[in-house]
């Protein structure tokens, strides 16, 4: 029910549960398993999140399940939480409020999204200092700010335009997704043309073992988590925009 762990971490685990290195040596070779009382205390010493501690226990009683149909109940059990984490969607808690009618335009062109989050800067709140930022027609700028005010994604006062609904997620199964990383994309080549030093770009092709993929992917969406997290708490200042691919070459 648990990773393989040094001597020094047997210890510490053994001093915490109040039993002997060697007891803890059993289990961790599969000889013996926790208690689910001893699997609170772990969740304690691993200072695991809820999610976290909710799987482990449910590990502890897998292993410890007598029969077939009773690790059968529990493997799905496990499955369930896994399939949750693999949904970006659920684990960013984000909320859709665009009906797919409005999907469609919103994720047409890259500037819908761009304008949109801009209204979040007081100082680009009007057609005008969005036209200048983003060198594009006033003509054009209103047609997208129309479009936002008309899905409630923004609100107009005498001229001034503020965001709604700021945080919109698609998930991977949205016939949109796919113009929506490529508008991005497209725009991060732009970005590299031209060559700012204050612009992150990184690439590489590496060889890895299977098992390790997932190790790899969780600790990208760990760091999209930590992204969200700081972005959220931010003053609103700059546009800024993160691309993110790990994939399978073939």
């Amino acid at each position: 029910t648990s990773p393989s762990y040094g001597r020094g971490t047997q210890r510490d685990i053994a001093q915490h549960l109040g039993c002997k290195t060697a007891y803890i040596s059993q289990i961790l070779k599969g000889y013996l398993d926790f208690t689910l009382e001893q699997g609170i205390k772990l969740n304690v010493f691993f200072k695991h999140t809820e999610e976290e501690s909710h799987f482990f226990l449910l590990q502890v009683q897998y292993a410890r399940a007598g029969s077939h149909e009773l690790k059968l109940y529990f493997e799905k059990q496990m499955n369930t939480v896994i399939d949750h984490r693999r949904n970006l969607m659920k684990r960013l808690k984000v909320e859709n409020t665009l009906n797919e009618n409005f999907k469609h335009i919103y994720y047409s062109a890259w500037y819908y999204a761009a304008v949109h989050i801009m209204l979040t800067i007081p100082q680009l709140r009007s057609v005008h200092a969005i036209s200048n930022a983003l060198d594009l027609p006033r003509p054009l700028i209103i047609k997208v700010l129309d479009f936002l005010v008309s899905c409630k994604l923004a609100v107009e006062k005498k001229g001034v335009y503020e965001s709604g609904a700021v945080s919109i997620h698609l998930s991977s199964e949205s016939i949109q997704i796919q113009r929506h990383h490529t508008n991005w994309r497209n725009k991060a080549i732009q970005a590299i043309d031209k060559n700012l030093s204050n612009n992150l770009h990184y690439s590489s092709v590496v060889s890895m073992s299977e098992s390790d993929i997932s190790k790899v992917r969780e600790a990208l969406i760990k760091t999209i988590e930590d992204f969200r997290a700081i972005v959220k708490e931010s003053r609103e200042e700059r546009i800024q925009v993160i691309c993110l691919d790990f994939f399978k070459l073939f």
